[in-house]
């Protein structure tokens, strides 16, 4: 058993794991450990199919008898099954980076707008999956897509003459391409979310690109481990 883990839920499939990923030991100051969930498909979770749920559930169970002190999830998709996880297990469980945004929404000027970075238009979140329930608050949360970044994710197998590096430049700039696009159309954004589990290894870059505030799963992931600590 190893103490004082953070517990990671992850997909099937395999996954390349850059540093700045959830999932990669090498990302955190503190120990991870993780839990595949069978039957996991991105296809399943686009769909929002709720029969993984057990599945989900079993998965994170096991992440606590392990030592894991906190449960997090290497896809913001499961962010569907918050409730259901939370409600399951006795530790913090943050399967998404939109459980901060009640928390930029207040950081920032009501006259201000929260940009919500996802892979693509449009966006998979709906307004039970954003968590708000004030139409105010609604109205300053704003979309983007970085078209193509799926394909550069970690998420992705990729051929083997193609570098990691090489993956992660293409991630970089459609990321960056996509937070340019929200930006342009939406100038008074104060704060920008990133709802794919990729994106935080090209956040460094993205915040001196535009100059912003950039948060992630991986922020998350520090804030709730380091109250525990």
């Amino acid at each position: 058993m190893i103490g004082r883990a953070l517990g990671v839920l992850t997909t099937e499939g395999d996954s390349v794991l850059p540093r700045g990923y959830v999932a990669n030991p090498e990302t955190f100051d503190f120990p991870i450990i993780a839990e595949k969930v069978e039957g996991a498909y991105m296809d399943r979770l686009w769909a929002r199919d709720s029969s993984i749920e057990p599945a989900l559930i079993v998965a994170a169970e096991r992440l606590v008898k392990r030592g894991a002190v906190a449960v997090a999830s290497d896809c913001g998709l499961f962010s569907w099954h918050q409730p259901a996880v939370a409600a399951a297990v006795g530790v913090p469980v943050i399967l998404s980076s939109l459980l901060l945004l009640p928390l930029l929404l207040r950081q920032a000027s009501r006259a201000a707008k929260i940009g919500l970075l996802s892979v693509s238009l449009p966006s998979p979140y709906d307004d039970a999956a954003l968590g708000i329930e004030n139409s105010a608050d609604r109205s300053r949360v704003v979309f983007g897509g970085c078209e193509g970044a799926y394909e550069q994710s970690v998420k992705t197998r990729y051929p083997a003459e193609v570098t990691i590096s090489e993956k992660m430049a293409g991630l970089e700039a459609d990321v960056i391409a996509g937070a340019t696009r929200l930006r342009a159309s939406h100038p008074d954004i104060a704060n920008i979310l990133l709802t794919c589990t990729a994106f935080p290894c090209v956040a460094p870059a993205l915040r001196k690109k535009i100059g912003l505030p950039v948060y992630g799963i991986t922020d998350l992931c520090r804030l709730t481990m380091g109250a525990l600590h």
